[in-house]
């Protein structure tokens, strides 16, 4: 099987990436985020990558046979945070799990740089992916935290 074509993402993205986040969110998360956070990111999720993709440095998004698939962005993690780089988001339609899509995606996206992820607690799948990728549970006391815009859904800190 051929890899997923992945590019940085660029203004003219947006609604792609949009409706690729709620594609993911609808196979991933329909069971465990409360339908409060997807009307959320219908209504307000595309202005927010437009915002962001005025200037899309660390964002990418793979492309298979023409078709979204895939998409990662890094950030600055900002001072006083465990790791200067944070990857602020990764998401691959259930189609590539097992496709190297992800892993291609993460590379682009931090390499092999120190960096730190927020992942949900019973995001099993995403937890052993980034424990595969070298990264590792952060024991410190502000590791843990609930989700901004999604109350309920606990967040734990993974570094490398």
């Amino acid at each position: 099987m051929t890899s997923a074509r992945i590019r940085p993402a660029h203004g003219g993205d947006a609604p792609i990436i949009h409706d690729l986040q709620l594609a993911c969110w609808n196979e991933a998360y329909i069971d465990h985020v409360p339908r409060s956070a997807f009307t959320q990111l219908e209504e307000k999720g595309l202005a927010h990558w437009q915002n962001i993709l005025v200037e899309p440095e660390g964002v990418w998004i793979a492309h298979r046979d023409g078709q979204a698939v895939g998409f990662a962005r890094a950030i600055a993690a900002g001072p006083g945070q465990v790791r200067p780089l944070e990857l602020e988001k990764l998401y691959v339609l259930e189609s590539e799990y097992g496709k190297g899509t992800a892993h291609n995606l993460l590379t682009m996206a931090i390499g092999d740089a120190p960096c730190q992820i927020w992942v949900a607690d019973y995001n099993k799948r995403a937890q052993k992916f980034y424990a595969k990728a070298g990264f590792s549970y952060d024991g410190s006391e502000d590791a843990r935290m609930e989700a901004p815009n999604v109350p309920g859904i606990m967040l734990h800190r993974m570094i490398r």
